[in-house]
């Protein structure tokens, strides 16, 4: 007897919770959005892509300007390195490793700078993503909002991210004419 109770009564609890998941299920409006379409079209996103823009370009540039005097002191060196002396040809060697080594070393500070700055960008617009999801599934009375790359499945039609996008960009508007008067 009691291991007819044992194996009744969790069949009898899953039998319940299937059934009030069907009465519910209908009763539930849910929808999904696509983080990484709010992460490229969103006017924060494209705000921030500014911004880091503006930020390393002069860095970036003077990178490439010194890469550049790199390779033509490889050059200088592949091509008289022939007719120099001994002592010429170390020393635009030497010249030649610490350029690199420096080169090295400042391009992973940048790398190290860019990547830094990317995260807490990134931070800073998925929580922004967050808010206008949450926000957006207040005002439509949406009970769940999903992450489109979590889901297992989702249809088309309940898709809500160009409207999250919507609410983003008024809350962009909002927030620079904020920083505007202020």
């Amino acid at each position: 007897m009691k291991s007819a109770m044992k194996i009744f009564l969790p069949m009898a609890v899953m039998v319940f919770l299937t059934h009030i998941a069907s009465v519910s299920a209908a009763e539930l409006k849910i929808g999904v959005v696509d983080r990484q379409v709010l992460l490229q079209q969103s006017p924060q996103a494209q705000h921030a892509q500014k911004l880091m823009h503006e930020k390393f370009d002069g860095r970036f540039k003077a990178m490439q300007s010194e890469q550049d005097r790199i390779k033509k002191l490889q050059d200088q060196i592949n091509r008289n390195g022939t007719v120099m002396s001994a002592d010429q040809l170390q020393a635009l060697e030497n010249q030649l490793d610490s350029m690199q080594q420096e080169f090295r070393r400042k391009q992973d500070d940048f790398q190290s700078d860019v990547n830094t700055q990317r995260n807490q960008i990134i931070s800073e617009l998925q929580a922004d993503i967050d808010k206008a999801a949450q926000e957006f599934a207040k005002t439509q009375n949406f009970n769940l909002i999903l992450d489109k790359n979590f889901s297992v499945y989702a249809d088309g039609s309940i898709d809500v991210t160009n409207q999250v996008l919507n609410q983003m960009q008024k809350d962009y508007k909002s927030q620079s004419g904020k920083q505007g008067s202020g």
